[in-house]
């Protein structure tokens, strides 16, 4: 369905409009021309065959002028920067054009009484309505293919813009599957040098992990009762491959029915587990659905003596870019490192 914006764009620049265009055209110079029925002597409207013909010179003369605008001198002068040369042959244009009309109507319509310096009067008067009316009619037509351009334009550089943020989108996304493929085998390597039997069926676990991920890149949106399943077996793997590993998940809400874009969550996720101690460690995580919107929290324990950290390094870099571009002016993102835990608040209006 057409909003009012995509409405006048289409009616101006669709090549599927343009006969109503021209007829709008039309219809706004009939209107312009049909001063030519009016007869002066007797302050009445006339229809006769003289002022007919009157009225067909006037209305050929403006289209004419309109024309030669539209599809010579605007494109080819005023939208080259020659302006100079467009005021000149706009001004000859029209005085060419207010001759031959202007000597047609006093042919055909010629007015009676008048002294021979009141008929020269009238005759200039004339003229000057002439110039008025095409002077009218040229900057009306040329504003008409400026407004055009600007709107091409304008259409072109936010296309492009969309085009750019979709593909840095999908460049960030799909710099998470490197990163994240590289935990996940870190881990089931660690766990096949303690036990085999445990370290199969972690790597089960880890074909699911990994299968979802591959699905989940590939679209758009997913639900976010899956992302938290999906974290939920990520963070149950760690504890399995850890002795002294905790973690809780809180879900409130309605979550079944929120759609976000996939793997928004597990950099956070990540970023929290590998930054745990290897001791009497723990990770957090908090979903709240409501009025004002969505609430996620990760929370986890901090190093008694922690590696000075690079908030985030690029995994985190590329989470922040993200939600910029997703998110622009919808979302709110706040760290909160203390001595003993590390904290992510992330807040997204829906």
């Amino acid at each position: 369905m057409l909003n009012d914006k995509n409405y006048i764009s289409f009616l101006l620049l669709d090549s599927k409009t343009i006969v109503v265009r021209h007829l709008m055209l039309q219809v706004l110079i009939a209107l312009i021309t049909s001063i030519v029925f009016l007869d002066r002597e007797a302050g009445e409207i006339s229809f006769g065959p003289n002022y007919m013909k009157g009225w067909i010179s006037y209305f050929v003369s403006m289209n004419i002028a309109m024309y030669i605008n539209l599809y010579i001198l605007t494109p080819k002068l005023m939208l080259k920067d020659r302006l100079s040369k467009y005021i000149t042959w706009a001004f000859l244009l029209a005085t060419v054009l207010a001759l031959v009309v202007n000597v047609a109507h006093f042919h055909f319509c010629p007015p009676t009484g008048y002294s021979r310096s009141e008929m020269v009067f009238f005759f200039l008067m004339c003229m000057f309505s002439s110039y008025v009316a095409y002077g009218m009619l040229v900057a009306g037509t040329s504003a008409f293919v400026l407004f055009q351009v600007w709107m091409r334009d304008n259409a072109r550089m936010t296309e492009l813009e969309a085009n750019t943020l979709v593909s840095e989108l999908k460049t960030l996304r799909n710099q998470i599957n490197p990163h994240f493929l590289f935990n996940m085998l870190n881990n089931a390597n660690v766990l096949l040098k303690r036990d085999a039997g445990k370290a199969s069926f972690i790597l089960l676990k880890l074909e699911g992990l990994l299968r979802y991920q591959f699905n989940s890149v590939c679209r758009k949106m997913v639900r976010l009762d899956s992302e938290i399943t999906f974290m939920g077996d990520f963070l149950n793997l760690e504890k399995l491959r850890r002795d002294s590993f905790e973690y809780g998940i809180e879900v409130d809400g309605d979550v079944r029915n929120v759609f976000l874009p996939p793997l928004l969550f597990i950099t956070f996720v990540e970023n929290a587990v590998k930054h745990n101690p290897d001791s009497e460690s723990f990770v957090r995580l908090q979903f709240r659905l409501d009025g004002q919107g969505f609430f996620f929290v990760c929370e986890n324990s901090k190093s008694k003596n922690p590696e000075k950290r690079d908030v985030g390094g690029i995994g985190m870099t590329n989470i922040k870019r993200r939600l910029e571009l997703l998110y622009p002016t919808t979302h709110s993102l706040v760290v909160e490192d203390s001595e003993d835990t590390y904290k992510v608040k992330l807040h997204i209006k829906l």
